[in-house]
């Protein structure tokens, strides 16, 4: 109790110094410059283009990534405008972004502003201070503005992560693999997009920025055709789980409520857009190896002889083998086949022990137990979320993992994790975790 009262001491510490400090640059920044002296109405355009970023138009539903880069805008902002237009317009765009486009609560929107301002302001001192930074006659402006680049990311992800480890308590190695993958090597491109609409800019004005909505449009019309493709392929294997589970009322929807708890309990660790996507996937198909297996063992109401046991325990192997033929869910086999191990050592199909279950396995071993647990079973009633957190207790570093064990606690006790089984419904679409806000715009998504 007192290690967790010293530490929100130190998150509320962290997130007013972080604000406050955030804030103050910008007041400095602003001071030092002239509005009158600043071209309203382009940054008008580039305030437009900047919100278009981080609406869904911006948003690459299939990778996780950007359609169309705010950091782009920023980035030719500082180059043209210089640092205070530029977190001026990233503060007021965040804060208004989180309390009227996305529901935010007022303490992640103001924080997103002091962040974002923090990263522009930085970056655009960064860059007037530099050689070159006034000169667009020949490519040297590239290093100044290069420089700012990469100042913005590090100041960006290092609040960013500091302030998830500090709120989560999650260990900061743990955010940093979330957060700095090769993936992100992708915002390379920002630069020299960024060079292209400040030249074209100087070249013909700030009606140039409206040819960049051209390419935008037809990747994002690209993005979605792939996504709803694959889509497509992951409904047909939700509809065939679906059918799985329909022959058996105690188990409807047990799949679906696995694959949704696992995503839950994987953002408050840490797991990574692309890992949280393999890990839903795996608790979506955790049990398709159950076809292989006849209703006679699978619906018997009472207690399994050794050998129906025997039998129950081949699924894991039967489901990854059908997972491991589809070449995009192919990452999910581990999970598929791993999700009974048990840290003992005590599990199946391999007995794996300790470090050698990943944490996919073991947060999807646990979800798996505790919807079976809190679901009806034709020899018991459904136990309470509180009577099944005391089990979790109970066998906890034997039966299952202890960091994802501490991490559902937790979750429960902020009011954050509650059973869905009154939300089960076969009509319900998946979704898969790729929609999910990636916690560079929204810091404790």
């Amino acid at each position: 109790m007192v290690k967790e009262r010293n530490t929100r001491w130190l998150f509320h510490l962290t997130y007013w110094t972080f604000v406050l400090g955030g804030y103050g640059l910008l007041a400095y920044l602003i001071q030092s410059r002239q509005p009158a002296q600043l071209p309203w109405f382009s940054l008008l355009m580039f305030f437009a283009f900047l919100w278009g970023a981080d609406t869904r138009l911006g948003e690459s539903q299939a990778s996780g990534g950007r359609v169309m880069s705010s950091k782009c805008i920023v980035l030719s902002v500082i180059a043209l405008f210089g640092a205070a237009p530029a977190a001026l317009m990233e503060a007021v765009s965040a804060l208004a972004r989180g309390l009227v486009q996305r529901g935010s609560s007022p303490r992640k929107a103001v924080f997103n502003s002091a962040m974002l301002s923090t990263a522009a302001g930085a970056a655009g001192l960064v860059y007037e201070h530099l050689p070159w930074s006034d000169s667009f006659a020949g490519p040297g402006f590239f290093i100044p503005l290069s420089a700012a680049m990469v100042v913005h990311s590090i100041v960006n992800q290092l609040m960013l992560g500091v302030i998830i480890s500090l709120d989560a308590r999650v260990p900061f190695e743990r955010v940093y693999r979330r957060s700095y993958t090769w993936a992100r090597l992708r915002g390379l491109l920002d630069l020299p997009f960024a060079a292209m609409v400040v030249l074209l800019y100087l070249q013909a004005g700030a009606w140039t920025l409206v040819l960049f909505l051209f390419p935008v449009l037809a990747l994002y019309q690209s993005d979605r055709l792939y996504q709803r493709n694959k889509e497509a392929h992951i409904n047909s294997i939700a509809a065939l789980t679906t059918a799985l589970e329909a022959d058996e009322p105690y188990t409807h929807g047990h799949s679906y409520r696995v694959a949704k708890y696992a995503v839950r309990i994987g953002k408050s660790l840490g797991m990574h857009e692309n890992e949280l996507e393999t890990l839903e996937y795996g608790g979506l198909l955790h049990d398709i190896g159950k076809i292989a297996i006849t209703n006679e063992i699978i619906c018997k109401p009472g207690r399994l002889t050794d050998s129906e046991f025997e039998v129950i325990k081949t699924h894991p192997t039967i489901g990854a083998d059908i997972v491991e033929q589809i070449k995009f869910l192919s990452d999910a086999t581990e999970l598929v086949r791993h999700h009974h191990e048990r840290p003992d050592g005590r599990g199946y199909p391999h007995g794996l022990a300790r470090d050698e279950i990943s944490i996919g396995c073991a947060i999807l071993n646990v979800c798996d137990a505790f919807d079976a647990m809190t679901s009806d079973r034709p020899y018991r009633k459904a136990l309470s979320v509180e009577q099944a957190m005391e089990e979790l207790v109970r066998y906890k570093g034997t039966q299952f993992d202890e960091r994802v064990v501490d991490t559902i606690l937790r979750l429960y006790h902020q009011g954050e994790f509650d059973s869905m089984r009154e939300v089960w419904t076969p009509a319900v679409p998946f979704q898969p975790a790729s929609a999910v806000d990636t916690a560079e715009r929204t810091y404790a998504s």
